[in-house]
């Protein structure tokens, strides 16, 4: 069984559908993240690694893959490598700022 999170963004219902995140330390951050800034956490289960890629695919194709931003990326993993360095320089911002 694998766990996997993602954001879930109440307050924008037409918000596109988040990437399952599943490696402890980017599922740390989407906590931090939920927490920080009031937002809700999704947890689901699934029973192979095939299903969490078919799966995160079809949300890559759904949502990402049409919009003209993402299309210079080559695969939905190139968006999420970015999307995590995002959430990672958010968070040592805001503790650095929060140490001052």
């Amino acid at each position: 069984m694998l766990h996997a999170y993602r954001l879930i963004y109440a307050d924008r219902p037409h918000a596109p559908e988040m990437l399952w995140e599943w490696e402890k330390e980017h599922c740390a951050r989407l906590l931090w993240n939920a927490t920080m800034f009031e937002r809700e956490l999704a947890h689901t289960s699934f029973h192979t690694w095939n299903a969490l890629a078919e799966e995160n695919q079809r949300i890559w194709e759904t949502y990402y893959l049409l919009r003209p931003l993402y299309e210079s990326w080559r695969t939905w993993q190139a968006w999420l490598n970015e999307y995590r360095e995002i959430v990672r320089d958010v968070q040592d911002i805001y503790e650095e700022h929060q140490n001052r």
